[in-house]
């Protein structure tokens, strides 16, 4: 049983600014793995990020998948890009 895929609207504005193979594979390989175990396929962050997850991918640069598990069997995107600007653009977001 997997789990419905949702990105925040600031999430589909990162996808933009990827290149075309890297959003091609985060749309046919990585938001399928964690539509299936969202539980498990991202580590769980803390701090101000908790209650998020991180799913790490790609080698040089490496992305991030930065998402939530919202109530019943949806997952929220709020982030995908680089690794260097993740977890600070997630903070500003939020706050």
């Amino acid at each position: 049983m997997s789990c419905q895929i949702t990105l925040s609207p600031a999430a589909q504005r990162d996808l933009k600014k990827l290149p075309p193979q890297v959003r091609q594979s985060v749309f046919h390989q990585h938001l399928p793995k964690i539509a299936v175990v969202p539980q498990t396929a991202g580590e769980p962050l803390h701090g101000k990020l908790k209650g998020l997850s991180s799913y790490h991918f790609g080698h040089r640069p490496q992305y991030r998948i930065l998402y939530s598990i919202e109530k019943g069997e949806t997952v929220l995107v709020v982030f995908v890009g680089t690794r260097e600007n993740a977890y600070g653009e997630v903070s500003r977001r939020l706050s």
